[in-house]
């Protein structure tokens, strides 16, 4: 018999009531109100204090129209059964949002489960758990495999968007069910969630796809060396079902698969090749190159990749550290950025505590493989400035030229760079993004300094010619034969000897912000400039296809 050390469910019955299920079985009814509530805490007060604040939570959700909402968390199940076993069946009869986390489960059942998160078949209890959340949870199967031998580890079958994370999965022969599919061939379709950062050593396999559409395979490690593995991940239509459809969507990336006997990697049916997605993975078999496996047909390396899978994969020894914790001895930056939604992994220092989360490292630079993340800050230590086209000069008046920073190493953690401009006997502005703009004839200094502290600098010289040089005070700054500019510190006036009415006139600064705008309506226009500080200003008067473009100096 199994040992049940703690556990607690909350479940939606029939009838307007709530049950709580603890440890051997014991069940207290909770009726509406808060009296019986009481009066059963009373009976029990040892554990059930330390439940009441989640039935409490949980009452009010029994007993609507709405969603039950369920925690089950912090237990620890020893099943004994060498048998059959259904392992911790999950109540699903209601619409549930479950929140399966930091258990831990060990068995040495024949047949049957360690975890029903969902179903094997279709029935009345399907997509009860849709959305559901099994994280940090430890399964470890202790039993004697044999050919017959069919455990399933985790079963979320039958509903979709299951978000299945962090957790280690130890010799369960089947690891990861997702599996849908009716009589009629119709399958259901995730639109969110997915298989990350998890475990899975020593299975018959690690990941399962049966008949179920558009789930993702990220940043997980599967790892075999005790000859039991047929394959790592199976993507197939649902057999068991008279009309079979394939799983399609599926999406395979920044995984490690690790192996010490020559089994394929990924086997799929070639109907499941619909939208299937899979590169950025880390491949390593200690007898030679990994195989696939399509339609039953043994696929080489090649083969695979001239399919166009895994073209930015590649083969490496991951070099964990030891055999249990997997830990990657060195960052392995060979991962695609999957988003921020997957942003976070498993630390290399993690460990699985019942009741409490294992630690978790975020992604940073280029991103890791794997489900460990190694959160060292790689520093930048080179910056290389390169300008559009090659050019080193910038020989139109107000001309701009656009730089960039190229980082080393590749895999730095922070790819951002602060942009200066030091004037040297010319001048110059430069923008956030590495804009450069013309002021005046000379030389200037462009810097690009990183912003991950390493005090890495690149610099780059631009030489500037025909710009306007430009005086200020009240004589004005030009004068030509259709209008006279007059600039102070408060005051900027256009006089007009020609036509100019109707024009718009735009006072913008050099990073191009509109400072202010008018109408021409007369022969002379000005703009109060006393808020605005000294420096090189541009006016654009413009009217149809007819446009003048002036710098100004406010003094």
């Amino acid at each position: 018999m199994r040992n049940m050390l703690f556990q607690h469910t909350i479940e939606r019955s029939s009838g307007p009531t709530c049950r709580l299920t603890k440890s051997k079985g014991v069940s207290i009814k909770f009726s509406s109100g808060v009296r019986q509530l009481n009066t059963c805490l009373k009976k029990d007060y040892a554990t059930a204090k330390m439940l009441f604040v989640l039935v409490l939570l949980s009452f009010n959700s029994c007993h609507s129209k709405g969603q039950i909402i369920l925690i089950r968390e912090g237990i620890t199940i020893n099943n004994t059964e060498t048998g059959t076993w259904g392992g911790d069946n999950i109540p699903r009869s209601s619409p549930t949002l479950l929140t399966y986390r930091n258990n831990s489960i060990t068995s040495v059942n024949t047949d049957g489960y360690m975890v029903q998160a969902g179903d094997d078949g279709v029935n009345s209890l399907n997509n009860n758990l849709d959305g559901e959340i099994v994280t940090g949870n430890k399964l470890v199967w202790n039993g004697v495999n044999a050919p017959t031998v069919i455990t399933h580890g985790l079963i979320v079958g039958y509903n979709i968007n299951s978000t299945v994370k962090y957790n280690y999965i130890d010799r369960a022969p089947y690891g990861i069910i997702f599996k849908s599919g009716t009589e009629t061939g119709e399958n259901m379709t995730f639109t969110s969630g997915g298989c990350a950062y998890n475990i899975c050593k020593n299975g018959k396999f690690a990941v399962r796809m049966k008949g179920i559409n558009g789930v993702k395979a990220y940043n997980n490690t599967f790892y075999s060396d005790d000859a039991s593995g047929w394959y790592f991940i199976f993507i197939s239509a649902n057999m068991d079902m008279p009309v079979q459809s394939p799983s399609i969507g599926a999406k395979i990336f920044n995984n490690i698969f690790y192996s010490t006997t020559q089994f394929p990697m990924i086997k799929i049916e070639s109907g499941c090749f619909k939208d299937f997605e899979c590169d950025y993975n880390v491949y390593w078999c200690t007898v030679g190159e990994p195989k696939f496996m399509i339609d039953g047909i043994s696929t080489t390396w090649a083969q695979w990749r001239a399919l166009g899978y895994d073209a930015h994969s590649i083969i490496a020894d991951p070099d964990f550290i030891n055999t249990t914790d997997l830990v990657p001895a060195a960052r392995l930056d060979y991962g695609k950025y999957l988003g921020t939604e997957w942003q976070t992994g498993l630390s290399s220092t993690a460990i699985w505590k019942v009741g409490s989360s294992p630690a978790t490292a975020n992604q940073n630079g280029t991103w890791q493989v794997g489900a460990r993340v190694h959160n060292t800050i790689i520093p930048v230590t080179t910056i290389t400035i390169a300008a559009a086209g090659g050019l080193t000069t910038i020989t139109k008046d107000n001309g701009t030229l656009q730089l960039s920073a190229e980082i080393l190493p590749a895999n730095a953690s922070d790819h951002s760079v602060t942009w200066t401009i030091v004037n040297g006997t010319g001048k110059a502005t430069i923008s956030t993004t590495g804009l450069i703009t013309a002021v005046d004839n000379g030389t200037v200094t462009a810097h690009a300094t990183a912003n991950d502290g390493s005090g890495a600098i690149g610099t780059f010289v631009i030489t500037i010619t025909n710009q306007t040089t430009l005086s200020t005070g009240s004589v004005g700054n030009e004068n030509r034969n259709d209008l006279r500019i007059i600039v102070n510190s408060s005051e900027l006036i256009i006089k007009f000897n020609h036509d100019f009415i109707s024009y718009k006139a735009n006072l913008y600064d050099l990073q191009g912000k509109l400072v202010s705008g008018k109408i021409v309506e007369n022969d002379t226009l000005s703009f109060d400039i006393t808020k605005i500080p000294s420096g090189i200003y541009i006016l654009e008067l413009s009217k149809g296809v007819n446009k003048r473009v002036i710098k100004i100096m406010k003094p």
